[in-house]
């Protein structure tokens, strides 16, 4: 399991590689929409509608 910052960096990290500036984003709306797999890959958390 690994820590929640350094969770939040890998997702800012692959987000900007795919040029998708989040900056304006806090770290509790990063980890709402965006996660980081068990094999390291960016993926976005499912809604619950």
């Amino acid at each position: 399991m690994i820590s929640t910052e350094t969770k939040i960096r890998r997702i800012r990290d692959k987000l900007s590689r795919i040029g998708i500036g989040e900056k304006k984003l806090d770290d509790a709306a990063i980890l709402a929409s965006y996660s980081i797999n068990q094999f390291g890959n960016l993926c976005p958390v499912p809604r619950i509608l």
